[in-house]
């Protein structure tokens, strides 16, 4: 978590998916409200075509139903009913003609009419509009006698034909034994289903009648499954509309019904056709979220590449400067920002060094001094002591003692005074104090004794500062006023280290 918060790669790149994703959202809902928009649209379009179809539909059977009851009471076919006895031959030749003349021109008034025709029992004959006159048939009585008054307009559809049927008497009963006579028009359904080709714009598409049973009457093409579903799923008092899927295959289908025809009209279309136009929109709108996700890796590895490599650059070179390692610069490629900023990081360790330098070199130069001030600080009392002890030794006639003495003083005084190293092996320094504690020891005679051991051979080339051990030794004595001015020393503590005083 601390990475998280701390990485400023990571808060950028939150911060571009921040910005980034709502604005691909909103794409996302205007695409899909675009095409819901444009399916809300052609479904109403669709809805508003059904509807006309239908009115239309309705007007032309209602206009049927007018030119059938204008045929039923005039006075031709009342003539012929009625009159037969006192008509002959030619006169009943005449009245016939005249009807199918009458019926012929019924028919031609409309494409939807596939015959008419006038049953009279009475004459015993059956006239159509086309065709010959023929005599009336037992089956006949069957037609002209078919009546259906579930919906208004009185449609009938029987034996796969679908029909308007008018008698006379219109009050006739089943009681009775038949009508006068009727007049039925016969409804062309390949005309129908050319019609209904007009919603089939589209491949795969289809569109049928089917009636409140929702039994199918008429439909454009064979009856697929596809038509089984939907007359299952599409009601018969509202309008309405919805999508199904057959054979992995999603259609969308509209229902619009007719009360006064008691039919309702299906259509349904595939959604793959009925969207094809949209596939470019489709293509462009994946183009642009591939585009989209390109641009987000490319912003996120600019920013690693331009900003937090960089970053990491420098944190590294602050990590180093921490640990104490200054022997380094850190470069970059480009003269932006960061470039000016490694400059005055180069810059700024650069004169970090110089001035590490220059003070470390001020302070080694002041230990030296001071080292040196601590070399070159003689005893007066010991210098003193030790010429008294040669004028004493003089005076004595010691002369073998004199010239040891005058040997141990000058290796002495050579050490001190002429070596200008502020550093010698551990050796040298050792027999420097033992020369030292010699002289001391020719100094107090007899009352002190001085042992040293011997130096290991391990540490004899080991550096040391220079009159490192004479301080020590020196510390090892009490010294009180003596005669000839001179010093009277007894003996200390022991000491330790390359030698050892003992009392």
């Amino acid at each position: 978590m601390r990475f998280w918060r701390r990485s400023i790669f990571v808060r950028l790149v939150l911060t571009f998916l921040i910005i980034m994703v709502p604005l691909y959202g909103i794409g996302i809902s205007m695409y899909k409200w675009g095409v819901t928009a444009i399916k809300r649209e052609i479904l109403n379009t669709k809805a508003a075509q059904m509807s006309y179809y239908l009115d239309k539909l309705e007007q032309e059977i209602q206009r049927l139903k007018l030119v059938q009851s204008d045929t039923l009471y005039n006075d031709d076919i009342n003539r012929l009913a009625n009159g037969d006895p006192f008509m002959d031959n030619y006169e009943r030749g005449y009245y016939l003609n005249k009807l199918q003349q009458r019926l012929s021109a019924i028919k031609n008034g409309s494409n939807y009419i596939e015959n008419v025709t006038a049953y009279i029992p009475s004459i015993g004959r059956t006239v159509p509009a086309e065709g010959s006159i023929g005599d009336f048939q037992s089956a006949d009585s069957l037609r002209m006698t078919a009546f259906d008054n579930s919906t208004p307009s009185q449609l009938i559809y029987s034996e796969q034909q679908l029909v308007l049927n008018a008698y006379f008497p219109p009050n006739y009963s089943k009681k009775s034994p038949q009508p006068l006579y009727a007049v039925q028009i016969k409804l062309s359904l390949p005309q129908f289903k050319q019609s209904l080709q007009q919603f089939n714009l589209n491949e795969n598409s289809g569109s049928f009648l089917m009636d409140a049973r929702k039994q199918l009457l008429i439909s454009d093409n064979q009856v697929t499954p596809t038509q089984e579903r939907i007359r299952s799923l599409a009601g018969t008092s509202d309008s309405g509309s919805g999508s199904i899927r057959v054979k992995g295959e999603h259609y969308l289908y509209i229902y619009h019904p007719s009360a006064y025809l008691g039919l309702t009209l299906v259509s349904y279309i595939p959604e793959s056709t009925l969207f094809a136009g949209l596939g470019k929109y489709e293509f462009s709108f994946w183009l642009l979220s591939i585009a989209v996700l390109l641009i987000i890796i490319l912003f996120s590895l600019a920013i690693l590449r331009f900003i937090r490599m960089p970053l990491h650059t420098l944190m590294r070179g602050f990590r180093r400067l921490e640990n104490g390692d200054m022997e380094f610069a850190i470069g970059h490629r480009f003269e932006d920002e960061f470039g000016f900023i490694y400059d005055r990081f180069n810059s700024m360790l650069g004169r970090l060094r110089s001035l590490i330098d220059q003070n470390y070199k001020q302070t080694i130069m002041v230990q030296r001094a001071e080292l040196k001030q601590l070399q070159t600080q003689i005893n007066p009392h010991f210098l003193y002591n030790s010429f008294f002890i040669l004028y004493t030794m003089t005076r004595r006639g010691e002369y073998e003692q004199l010239m040891k003495f005058q040997l141990q003083l000058g290796e002495y005084f050579q050490f001190v005074t002429r070596n200008a190293s502020d550093e010698v092996t551990l050796e040298q320094e050792v027999s420097h104090a033992r020369t030292y504690c010699d002289i001391q020891s020719i100094r107090f005679s007899n009352r002190i004794r001085v042992a040293f051991e011997e130096l290991p051979p391990a540490y004899a080339q080991e550096k040391v500062p220079r009159l490192i051990l004479q301080p020590i030794l020196e510390n090892a004595f009490e010294t009180w006023p003596g005669e000839f001015g001179g010093e009277r020393i007894a003996a200390g503590p022991v000491c330790s280290g390359a030698g050892r005083i003992a009392d």
